[in-house]
């Protein structure tokens, strides 16, 4: 009797040992999946706030009148204008940033940033965009209404921009999150060339 309680009680510790060590299998995986997605989102995001920021600091770069080089300004969408050389041709791009719902990601607040530089196709940047959100300050520091209205397109001094990125994947229904907020001062709105 004694020997069968004594194997009864080795399979009931071995069970539980068996146990510990699967939970701790399944928390270092997800553990090593999260930090992995952590990753993804920041890189994601230092990619996009890297691409947003080069072209906005080129608004109305080598053009005649710079105050005029924003054409359109709201919350979720902008389009400006620059010049790649003042010195040859006229070849000024138009770049205009909007968002769209994605429609590949698994992520239900996921939104695909379109650039479209003239006219050509959009550039669809899919990086796990959850929020993109633009404000717009005049030298007094004061923001502007969105949609900014056309008289008051020429008075936007600063654009800051908000970024919230989240990982199109997921794990577990939850998804890493990184977000960016900053303020941007185009050198390009601060001058009058021809005056």
């Amino acid at each position: 009797m004694n020997s069968i309680m004594d194997v009864v009680l080795a399979m009931v510790i071995t069970g539980m040992l068996i146990l510990f060590v699967m939970q701790i299998e399944f928390n270092t995986k997800s553990h090593a999946i999260t930090l992995r997605q952590n990753l993804e989102t920041q890189e994601n995001l230092h990619l996009v706030s890297k691409i947003l920021e080069y072209d906005l600091r080129k608004i109305g770069h080598n053009l005649w009148t710079p105050s005029r080089a924003i054409h359109f300004a709201d919350s979720s969408r902008i389009i400006f204008s620059y010049n790649k050389n003042y010195h040859h041709i006229y070849d000024s791009i138009r770049v205009d940033y909007r968002i769209e719902p994605s429609r590949s990601s698994r992520n239900p607040h996921d939104y695909t940033l379109l650039r479209k530089e003239n006219n050509a196709m959009d550039n669809r940047i899919n990086l796990g965009l959850s929020r993109f959100r633009l404000n717009y300050f005049n030298q007094y520091n004061t923001q502007l209404p969105t949609p900014v209205i056309s008289d008051s397109l020429s008075k936007i001094r600063e654009i800051e921009v908000l970024l919230i990125v989240e990982n199109e994947e997921g794990f577990d229904n939850q998804f890493a999150r990184a977000a960016y907020n900053t303020r941007l001062t185009p050198k390009n709105l601060l001058i009058e060339y021809g005056r």
